[in-house]
């Protein structure tokens, strides 16, 4: 399962959500527009500053595949 940490009016946000969805995976879209110090938590424990930051969950671990293009080549392979 895919998790991604966005806001609700990103375009990359949203298209990786368009994305996994015509792929058929699952994803939660874990959306941050009022919870400042909670955004600034997600960007320091996975070390990515941009938004999207799409992580996957394997065997109930986390693991960042990175933003929008990380995810694109993530999918692709």
């Amino acid at each position: 399962m895919f998790l991604i940490y966005g806001v609700s009016d990103c375009p990359y946000c949203l298209r990786a959500c368009a994305d996994l969805m015509e792929q058929d995976k699952q994803y939660v879209f874990i959306e941050m527009d009022f919870a400042k110090d909670y955004r600034k938590m997600i960007t320091q424990k996975f070390d990515w500053t941009t938004y999207p930051i799409i992580v996957i969950l394997i065997a109930g671990e986390e693991k960042i595949i990175g933003g929008y293009e990380e995810l694109l080549t993530h999918l692709a392979s």
